[in-house]
């Protein structure tokens, strides 16, 4: 007993202690994890060309702005050698050894920024001015060397015919674009989630969410049709519903992964960052009282146990929501017989994809009604009440 309250008395509400809470330890991994997760289901979502694209581009020396990064580095290799090595770039690999190499990379930016940023700014002062004296240098010098040198052995001459010298570093330059297309929200989104920015984790979310507009865009039937950009578009019918018991498609299913994932992933973020901002608020001198600290482990614990149910519920009910047009069909053709909703069922309207939005949308607001009508603050409180006493 006397160890068990020795321990507690240790808890204290400083940034330092706080960060090595498994609590605050949980919400950052799990937001790190859906983020790696949601940066590979986008690419085996929105990171394909078209075959048609492929054949007319004769061979491996094509790119389409497809959400995939090795595909825009070797088009540009055939032009150009590349500066950073292969295997960091993730060039010659396939799966998931494609991604070990950037990730590295963004692992160790990130830390070096939070080591960077925990310094003060006299350091990132003088990071940034060294970081753009060696670029200055690099664009410049080779060019000077290389013009001093040709008039050294061939008189005076326009510096023009050694102007191909200071386009060298654009090629590291384009590199990075085409890698950042995928790891630009990895990079924000890790430094977000490890060195507490609200503004990079909702960058992050935001990157994503133009990925998939600017696809839904592009791939958009009248615009595909004007100028085709080689992007594959997903499937105009949402397809039948064989999986988790029948309850939604393949295409849904990937779709609502994404989009579970981008919630388990700005929430649990920003939820280990709104709790260190609480105890960082509080005054110095009750950031070590029991009171303090017990309720601060309570809110956190809570926080924990409604995103769980809250993620499980979400999931539950866009899935039956993008399956309730089935749902009514089935219900009347048990309550009517099977001929009328059999026609039904087979009605194109209802198996195209607007017909899927407008059942959801109904199904939507029956759900957002029903809040109305059950008392649910009464049974979340019953629920959350039996969960505090069994523990």
């Amino acid at each position: 007993m006397d160890m068990v309250e020795k321990h507690k008395s240790n808890e204290t509400l400083h940034l330092p202690a706080l960060r090595k809470k498994w609590q605050i330890l949980t919400f950052q991994i799990l937001s790190t994890v859906s983020l790696l997760t949601i940066m590979l289901r986008m690419n085996e979502t929105y990171g394909y060309c078209t075959d048609e694209f492929i054949l007319a581009a004769e061979g491996s020396s094509y790119w389409c702005p497809a959400y995939e990064h090795t595909r825009g580095l070797v088009w540009l290799s055939n032009s150009n050698n590349l500066i950073i090595p292969n295997f960091l770039l993730g060039i010659g690999q396939s799966g998931l050894s494609s991604f070990s190499g950037p990730l590295i990379i963004c692992i160790i930016a990130t830390i070096t920024w939070i080591y960077v940023i925990s310094k003060g700014e006299k350091l990132q002062t003088g990071i940034k001015r060294v970081l753009g004296v060696v670029f200055s240098m690099w664009i410049f010098l080779p060019f000077l060397f290389s013009w001093i040198y040709s008039m050294a052995f061939n008189g005076l001459e326009s510096p023009l015919s050694h102007f191909d010298s200071l386009l060298n570093p654009l090629g590291f330059i384009f590199e990075l674009i085409f890698l950042g297309i995928v790891f630009a929200p990895v990079l924000a989104g890790m430094i977000g989630i490890w060195g507490l920015s609200r503004k990079l984790i909702t960058w992050a979310m935001g990157y994503f969410l133009l990925i998939i507009g600017i696809h839904a865009l592009l791939t958009f039937e009248d615009i595909s049709g004007a100028f085709d950009l080689g992007l594959q578009s997903l499937p105009s019918q949402i397809g039948d519903a064989t999986m988790l018991g029948g309850i939604i498609s393949p295409l849904a299913f990937d779709l609502l992964e994404i989009s579970i994932l981008l919630l388990i992933f700005l929430e649990s973020g920003l939820g280990a960052i709104t709790h260190l901002e609480y105890a960082m608020s509080l005054p110095e001198g009750s950031k070590n009282d029991k009171e303090y600290i017990k309720q601060f482990n309570n809110v956190v614990n809570s926080h924990l146990i409604h995103l769980f149910v809250i993620i499980f519920l979400v999931t539950l009910t866009t899935a039956l929501a993008l399956e309730f047009d089935d749902l009514l069909v089935s219900f009347v053709g048990f309550m009517q017989g099977t001929q009328w909703s059999g026609q039904v069922k087979e009605s194109l309207e209802l198996q195209m994809t607007y017909g899927k939005v407008i059942s959801a949308s109904l199904f939507m607001l029956v759900i957002a009604g029903m809040r109305y009508v059950i008392p649910w603050q009464r049974i979340i409180g019953f629920i959350e009440s039996n969960i505090n006493n069994l523990r």
